[in-house]
């Protein structure tokens, strides 16, 4: 059976997708792609943050790594977030980056700029 041991599964996996130089670079090509979608996000969201004149510096956003982010909001900010624009992030202000798009960014950006202007 497969889920016996699910660790066994997907180790196989990456094992089929690493040995195989086709499956391999095609994993390297949609990684890049995730990638530099992910790092223009970054860059788009600091660009509307500035344009929405947010007295918050979030240029920081800019220069991290990875599909999440640390906005460096208070836990009240967070909780109005979530109760008054139903953003859902963590207290600690942590969002997913690679869930912004084209049809929440203004949203996201006109909702920071309520909150962080109101404190």
């Amino acid at each position: 059976a497969n889920y016996s041991m699910p660790p066994d599964h997907g180790a196989s996996i990456v094992q089929l997708v690493m040995d195989n130089q086709e499956l391999r670079s095609e994993w390297k090509h949609e990684l890049a792609e995730m990638r530099d979608r992910i790092n223009r996000l970054r860059s788009l969201l600091v660009t509307r943050l500035k344009e929405a004149d947010i007295n918050d510096d979030f240029s920081f956003i800019e220069r991290e790594k990875g599909m999440f982010s640390f906005l460096g909001i208070t836990g009240d900010q967070v909780q109005s977030l979530i109760n008054d624009y139903s953003i859902y992030l963590v207290n600690s202000s942590r969002i997913n980056v690679a869930s912004i798009n084209d049809k929440n960014i203004d949203y996201l950006v006109s909702s920071l700029a309520a909150i962080c202007d109101g404190n």
